[in-house]
This record gives C-alpha cells, structure tokens and sequence, in this order.
C-alpha cells in the first residue's frame, strides 16, 4: 500500500525518502512495532536492502548522531505521546551513513491516531539536507565573524543615498551603523534617528559650518577631485565633546551625479591628546635649550651645541618630573645654579617656593638655624617667636644645597634624617615638623674622595645620589668655544656701539686655552677685549700675558701633565692634528688630500672638536 502511494504521487526519491511505523496497542516501544523504510530511504544512507537496514526502528536510532540522538527522540516520544495531536514533529540531525560518513537530513513526519488519540501508525518525511546545511552554516559564520569585526572595528560606518542628485534632499536615505552610534553613546535608531540631522546637531558650533561644507564640496564637485577628510568635534550623548576623523568616499553616474556616499567616523580624541602632549613637551625642551644657552652665552638660534649639553638637556627634562633628590657636580662657574632654576621651573613645584642657600658662605652656628628654624627660647638671643627655617618656607618647592660638600659633619647627620623622613625638629623644639620639599644638592668638589677620607657622610652621599647631574667644564666640551667666542662678540659689540673681530690667531688661543674659569672666564675676558683693544681686529697680542703663556706651557710640557685616559689623550691628539692640517694647507679638500683622508672626516672632526673653518682659511 505505502510503495504503491509512493509511485502515486511520484515522490522525488533522489533526496527524499519516505518511511512509515505502525504501532501495536499504540506503544512507541511495542515489540509488534513494524517500520517500512522505502528504497529511497535505504539508498539516502547508502543502503540497498532489509539485510543491509532492517525494518526495525533501532535501524535509525542507531545511526543518529550522539549529539542529536537524544534530542531528536525525545521530539519523536512527545509527538508520538500527546494524544491531543498538538506536537508536531520536524528536526534536523546528522544521520550516519553506511560508508560511516555523517550527513544532515531533515525528517517531517506526523501521527494517524483513533478516535481517543492513540497513534496508529507514523509517516515520515526525511530530506538530505546536507549542502544546504553547510551553505547556512557558512553563512551563520559570515555573519558571526562580520558581527565580531564590526564589534571590533574603531571606526562607524555609514551610508547615505543621493536622490536626484541632491545631498540635502530631504527624501535621502541614511544609515547609521551600530558602530557609528556607539561611537558617540547611543544604541539604537530611537536614540539616534537615521537622518542627517542626528549628526549634523550633534557638530561643535566651532566645527559645523566646515564640517558640512566638507561634505557638500565633496558631493557637488562632479570631477571626483575633492576628496571627503575632515576632522570635527562631535557631541556624545553625555554632552561630552570628542574629536573625530571623517572620511568617505561616493559612488556616481557617467555625469559625475552623486548616487550613494559612504564614509567612517573615527575618535581621535586620544591621538590629538598625544599630540598635543608632544608639542608641550617639545616646546618644554626647547624652553630649556633656550634657557640654558641663554644663561650659558649660547646663542638660542645656534644649531651647534656640543653632545654633552644636549644630554644635560635630556636629564633636565626627565628630572624636572621626579621629587628624588639630585645633585649636582661640575667646577664653578659652569652654571649649577642655572640647572637648579631650569629643574625647578619645569616641575610641578614651579608655583611653590624655590630658595636657595651656600653651605659654605654661612658659619656653621648660624648654618642650622636657616635650615631648620628654631624655637623661641632655643638659645641665648632667639628671636621672640621663634624662627621658620628654608625647609619650612620652601614647603611643596625646592630647596638648592649649594657647595653641600662644605656642610658640616654634625648638621649632615640631621640632613640625612630630613632627606629620608622629609620631617625635622627646629632646634629647641620638640614638635616633629612633616614638609614636603624637594632636596637639589650642588657642589664643585669630588664627594666619592671625601667619603672616603671620612670628610663627607657615605649614607648621606649615596641618599643625594639617586639622580646626579654632571656639568662639564667648557674644556670637556670644546665644539661650544667657538660659538661661545661668537655670541659674547657680538653681544658686546651691540652693548658698547662697536664692530670689532677677532683675527684667526685668537681663535687658535681661545680653541687650544682651558678655560679653568669656563664661560665666566671667557665671557669677562670677551668683554674686556671688546673695551679694551685700540684696533677694530682684535690680534694676539690683545691676549692677556698669562693666557698666551698657558698655551705655550701647554705645547710644550704636555709629557709633564698629569696623565690623562686614553679616550682624552686620543681626543686631543685628534683635535690638534686637524687643527694643525687645515692650518697648513688653507682648506679642508687640501688637508684631507695631503693627510690621505675623506673630505667628509675633515669636516666630521672639525664639527665634533668646534674647528671654526671659516677661521682656519688663510
């Protein structure tokens, strides 16, 4: 009966196969139970015949899949069990088949039942879906992984269509991708409508007028050649204003008409924050380049400083954010103090007090009542009231130990205290007094060798050594004499109304001299040349006696100095042997032809050891 409605309705049997139950005493699990699987059916799963796939139903169970086979039978139960007929039966599961493959199929099936609705016999439908299964699967991933990178994604999309050609017609259809809206704090299109106007309000009043214009320009302009970039400020939905990056680009006719422009949005709040901070920081560095070459007899403008000062820029600037202690070294007169200012102006104390006080310019009774302050009464003729000492007054600033290395022993133990602690005792007081005040210590004298010597406290040393800024000698940084030379030139030319120069003689004597005082030494000598010599070239001859004389010393007692390091002897010979080259033969291209060199190396050392070329010609 069943093969012949088969051959009836003329079923597809290539991937359907149909197959029908009966039920004894309409039990599901009935023994008496018989199951017709058509030949349709059997060849779906590779089988040929009722030896190969019995009529059974535990023939099917058995090839369901283990993660469907539970599922799917419990479907069956109910469907088959509720006598009402309401529980309808359609599953999709993996079937195995008989080359042990596992495919998708579909089974629709329902229940004749008797007039109480015992089920009587079952009728299925089962359909090879397996490709078009894997088509949706494919598919549910596409849409997975656009879902995940759209989540993904830093900036929103969006679209608008052009009707008639009209960027404003108001019958234009937009839309706002999620990414877009969340951007900007919503969440939905009842938050944030699709029309333009939802963005075009949202504009900083600054921003709307060259934002929508940006946009317009773009459109109207038929060529294709003005492109769609902007940045503006959008107001998020917190009323917050953040900046963004905009972008699109528009698809149009043969004329050139607009017919769809599609376009991103990007929050670059942080990177013009981080631009901004690298301008602060570069106009800080160049601040204290300035400064310092300022305070130095640099020239601001000049593009050759030596490396050494451009690394004490560096340590300037990194130092200026910390509140460890630093100190200082280098001889008088190479500007200690200076850095000490330029520290203080770039930290985060410059509004707090900034005091400074010579260790070695205050007798030692006197030197720690400044420091600390005393008490009314602490000693025969305090003042009434006591007194506040610069640790005190310089609460949240900075105080400068200038020549630390002459600071008694016995007040170094009360500083130690007070560079661990931040907190001290006025004398004669007995209230512990808490500050917050940034220790700078400087000094012109070797504090490793005091230490040693027991002549300066090795705690309190390695407590003031936690940052340590060098200041070289202008000797250790001979390419600055040069230029140092120029600037107080002209600068006391300008002062004292004159035009004088200086013949390539001195700037031998100034290039080969010292400098014991660094550039107090030679901006006084400078300035008494400019008053004091009668010609408008100022010769050798100009040269104080004792300068001329330490250069001569110099040339020919060099064995008899005191032993230097290898890198420092190289150095010199170095710098003398060009400077004698380019002497003899007039110009770099002759001294670097007689000596066997590169042109480049001539100029190379000359910048590298201050060789002024321009002086050296003859």
């Amino acid at each position: 009966m069943f093969e012949n409605y088969i051959q009836k309705k003329d079923v597809n049997l290539i991937s359907t196969g149909l197959w029908e139950m009966t039920f004894e005493d309409g039990s599901l699990l009935a023994s008496g139970n018989k199951v017709m699987w058509t030949e349709a059916f059997r060849k779906l799963l590779g089988f040929s015949n009722e030896s190969d796939f019995p009529g059974v139903l535990e023939s099917w169970i058995s090839r369901i899949h283990s993660d469907d086979r539970e599922r799917v039978l419990q479907a069956f139960t109910s469907h088959v069990g509720d006598y009402s007929g309401q529980t309808s039966f359609d599953e999709q599961y993996r079937l195995c088949l008989k080359n042990n493959q596992y495919r998708w199929f579909r089974t629709v099936g329902d229940t004749v039942r008797n007039e109480q609705g015992v089920p009587l016999r079952f009728t299925g439908s089962s359909f090879y879906i397996h490709d078009q299964r894997k088509k949706e699967q494919e598919m549910e991933f596409m849409i997975i992984r656009f879902e995940l990178i759209s989540r993904a994604l830093t900036e929103g999309p969006w679209d608008m269509e052009v009707v008639a050609g009209d960027p404003i017609n108001p019958t234009n259809v937009i839309w706002w991708s999620p990414q877009f809206r969340n951007l900007i704090g919503y969440s939905d299109e009842d938050d944030f409508p699709n029309v333009l106007s939802s963005w075009s309000n949202r504009l900083h009043p600054e921003d709307k007028e060259m934002a929508l214009n940006a946009v317009f320009d773009h459109l109207n302009d038929y060529s294709g050649n003005t492109p769609y970039s902007n940045d503006y400020r959008l107001c998020l939905k917190n009323g917050e204003y953040r900046w963004f990056h905009a972008h699109g680009y528009t698809l149009r006719d043969e004329q050139g008409v607009p017919l769809r422009v599609a376009g991103t949005i990007r929050d670059i709040e942080h990177e013009r924050q981080k631009a901004k901070d690298s301008e602060a920081k570069l106009n800080r560095y160049c601040e204290i380049v300035n400064t310092l070459t300022k305070k130095q007899g640099l020239d601001p403008n000049l593009t050759f400083v030596s490396s050494e000062m451009k690394e004490l820029v560096k340590s300037i600037e990194k130092y200026a954010k910390v509140d460890a202690p630093i100190l200082i070294t280098g001889e008088s007169g190479v500007g200690k103090e200076v850095v000490t200012d330029l520290i203080h102006n770039f930290s985060d104390r410059k509004e707090a007090p900034f005091l400074k006080i010579n260790c070695g310019a205050i007798p030692e009774a006197l030197l720690e009542s400044e420091l600390f302050g005393y008490d009314e009464g602490a000693f025969s003729g305090a003042k009434k009231g006591g007194k506040i000492g610069f640790f005190e007054l310089a609460d949240n600033g900075t105080v400068l130990l200038d020549e630390i290395g002459d600071l008694p022993l016995q007040l170094q133990v009360k500083l130690l205290r007070f560079v661990q602690n931040h907190d001290f005792y006025k004398i004669g007081g007995k209230r512990l007094i808490k500050v917050n005040t940034r220790i700078v210590a400087a000094t012109n004298r070797d504090l490793e060798s005091m230490v040693q010597n027991k002549e300066f406290r090795s705690d309190l040393f390695y407590r003031l050594h936690v940052l340590t800024i060098h200041i070289p000698a202008l000797r250790e940084r001979p390419s600055d004499i040069i230029p140092l030379t120029n600037y107080f030139l002209n600068k006391f030319n300008e002062t004292y109304h004159t035009s004088k120069t200086l013949s390539p003689e001195v700037y031998k004597i100034f290039s080969k001299y010292l400098w014991p005082g660094n550039v107090r030494e030679l901006e006084n000598l400078m300035e008494r040349l400019i008053v004091t010599a009668e010609m408008d070239t100022i010769t050798s001859e100009c040269i104080p006696q004792a300068i001329r004389n330490f250069v001569i010393d110099t040339k020919t007692n060099n064995v008899s100095r005191s032993i230097i390091t290898y890198k420092q002897a190289k150095e010199q010979f170095e710098r003398q042997y060009f400077q004698q080259a380019i002497e003899k033969y007039g110009s770099t291209r002759k001294a670097a032809e007689q000596i066997e060199v590169d042109h480049s190396t001539i100029v190379k050392k000359a910048s590298k050891y201050g060789i002024d070329l321009l002086h050296w010609r003859r």
